[in-house]
């Protein structure tokens, strides 16, 4: 099995890349509107989201507090079949007992993602 490349940045994508990206999440964001509606009629036939994050779990890191991010992460996360788990600064040591590189190999073995909400970008870069 092919091991997936981690998503640092954009910059880390073609120019292609990212307009494939920015496409299939509009069209995610396109399939999922009615199910974040108020349902007020029942003879609907709603189509499902992708189940692409089916029984994954994602850790949401946040250093920096953000209630739109974290609630839009959690409600796609939920959407895609996943489970978000959200782990603010306050819920972990990131750093303190142990190294972001270790807690980034513990909580990259136990969940298939980790999405990082973060003050800079050097408190993702692990070296």
């Amino acid at each position: 099995m092919r091991p997936v490349p981690h998503l640092m940045s954009l910059a880390d994508l073609s120019p292609r890349q990212i307009n494939r990206l920015v496409s299939h999440a509009r069209y995610l964001k396109q399939v999922s509107q009615p199910w974040l509606l108020p349902q007020t009629r029942t003879d609907l036939k709603l189509r499902m989201p992708s189940q692409s994050l089916f029984s994954k779990s994602i850790a949401l890191l946040f250093s920096k507090r953000s209630t739109r991010t974290r609630v839009a992460a959690e409600t796609a996360a939920t959407l895609l079949g996943g489970r978000a788990l959200f782990l603010g600064r306050e819920d972990i040591q990131l750093g303190v007992n142990e190294t972001v590189r270790d807690s980034a190999r513990v909580i990259g073995g136990m969940c298939q993602g980790i999405f990082a909400r973060v003050g800079e970008h050097e408190e993702i870069e692990v070296s």
